[in-house]
């Protein structure tokens, strides 16, 4: 298939149009004279001249013919100035196209930027390659618009999460009034019933009649309900505690699952990172993951005493020398002076009576970890 180039098209669209009317205005003009020099001679031959007659034709001939090439050449020269205007126009788009990406391949662009190929080919090349980059941008503000609409999709959902959190803060302040109601309502059943059981035990019929047994079991009640007495006297107040930052380990050894509670609800409250263990082997356990500051040990447990407890403890210290040394302290309702001599032949630093009030478990954390307390950096 033949390929019309841009010279032929310009030659065939817009040279000849306008080429041929020129061409046969002379052609006819020289006719014309022609005509007139035949009639001049046919009425008067005599004063005819055949050689004045074919200079004239020669001079309109040449004439003729000068025009048009006068017309040829002003034309090719506005036509050159506009190719060079045209050149400079396509190698700008060229270069803008290249910078932002329009065009989609190398070779569309080199073909946009080639001044040998056809003038169609190259704004074909442009075509194609502003539909590329409205194709992009198109594409683009949808992608933006997807994006707005998961924001706005977002900014509903967080406001809707916002109500329920608000909802569900208003209904943990009204459980939270509801609680403390019912806290104070046990505490005001707890007194008469720890009383009743005090009576019972210092009775002379409990002295006379009980067993051993028996006491032994009013006593373990005596004890049970007076820890319960001082944690519902913590949980009914716990503004008085406080809220800090982790400033120490500490490490709760206690069978009793009331007294481990209480203990680390008031110690996490003053910002110390608390963990627990329920026996004496579980604590051991404990010291092989990682040091603690401050141990509060539980004497009396089922598998394996605080005291032996102790031992072991301070036995695998002394194994690791670079490991700091655990401060101890024994929980005991037992602390006369054979005890307390027993507390420190196994390792222990001090002793704490139970049942312990919060402010006693406090005191002997200021005592070894001074400036550790919430309380302490406001003073």
């Amino acid at each position: 298939m033949r390929v019309e180039t841009d010279e032929g098209q310009v030659w065939s669209r817009l040279v000849k149009p306008i080429l041929w009317p020129v061409l046969s205005a002379q052609g006819v003009l020289v006719l014309l004279c022609l005509a007139l020099a035949l009639s001049g001679w046919w009425l008067m031959p005599g004063q005819a001249s055949w050689g004045a007659t074919f200079g004239l034709l020669l001079a309109l001939l040449v004439g003729s013919s000068l025009n048009v090439a006068v017309f040829l050449m002003l034309f090719k020269q506005r036509l050159r100035a506009r190719e060079q205007g045209l050149e400079a126009a396509l190698a700008g788009i060229g270069r803008r196209l290249e910078a932002a990406g329009a065009a989609t391949d190398s070779s569309e662009l080199q073909s946009l930027m080639d001044p040998h190929l056809p003038l169609s080919r190259r704004l074909d090349a442009v075509t194609r390659a502003c539909e590329v980059m409205a194709a992009r941008w198109q594409a683009e503000r949808e992608a933006a618009r997807g994006v707005e609409r998961r924001l706005t999709d977002d900014l509903e959902a967080q406001r809707g999460r916002l109500a329920r959190l608000e909802t569900g803060r208003v209904r943990a302040r009204e459980e939270s009034r509801l609680k403390s109601g019912y806290l104070v309502h046990l505490q005001q059943m707890l007194g008469p019933l720890l009383e009743s059981v005090e009576r019972v035990l210092d009775s002379d019929v409990c002295r006379r009649e009980a067993s051993e047994d028996e006491r032994a079991a009013f006593q373990a009640l005596q004890d049970r309900l007076a820890e319960t007495a001082v944690l519902l006297e913590t949980l009914g107040d716990p503004a008085s505690l406080g809220e800090g930052r982790v400033s120490g380990r500490v490490l709760v050894v206690d069978d009793g699952p009331v007294n481990l509670m209480l203990a680390q609800k008031v110690l996490e409250r003053q910002g110390l990172e608390v963990a627990t263990a329920t026996s004496g082997k579980e604590a051991l356990t404990c010291l092989e993951k990682e040091p603690f500051d401050l141990v509060f040990m539980d004497i009396y447990m089922a598998d394996m005493d605080g005291v032996a407890t102790c031992r072991a403890w301070r036995a695998r210290e002394a194994e690791q020398p670079g490991r700091p040394r655990s401060i101890m302290v024994a929980l005991t309702a037992n602390a006369g002076d054979a005890d307390r001599r027993r507390f420190r032949e196994a390792g222990m630093d001090d002793y704490l009576a139970k049942p312990y009030r919060p402010q006693d478990l406090l005191a002997r954390v200021r005592h070894w970890l001074p400036g550790t307390l919430t309380a302490e950096e406001g003073a």
